[in-house]
């Protein structure tokens, strides 16, 4: 699987209208790409548990990448110590991405997923 990447330009949206104001208006900053960026975000809570399945929301044309943040608010720091880690990943015929977080152990807590996708 290769890795897609892209740059983003800014541009400032005021300066393609031809208005000609006495006042200035100030700098409407925008950013273009050249390919397509889908940004996706979902969180997932645990408790008592050591294995979560879900879905993402958005169609895919094929597996984006996909980070994750733990956050517990475990005071004594026994249900910190985790592996969190992605144990099932997949794509149907449609477009939706499924997958499954596993934990090393059951713990408290919430996993963040972080999704960009390059297409």
């Amino acid at each position: 699987m290769a890795n897609k990447s892209t740059t983003f330009q800014k541009y400032d949206r005021n300066r393609y209208r031809k208005i000609y104001p006495v006042t200035r208006y100030p700098a409407s900053l925008s950013y273009r790409s050249r390919a397509e960026v889908i940004v996706e975000s979902a969180s997932v809570s645990f408790l008592k548990e050591d294995s979560k399945a879900g879905t993402l929301s958005n169609v895919y044309k094929s597996l984006p990448t996909i980070t994750l943040g733990v956050s517990t608010t475990d005071t004594v720091g026994e249900e910190s110590n985790v592996n969190i880690f992605i144990s099932a990943l997949a794509i149907n015929s449609v477009g939706t991405v499924s997958f499954t977080i596993s934990a090393s152990d059951k713990f408290t807590g919430t996993v963040v997923l972080q999704v960009l996708s390059v297409l």
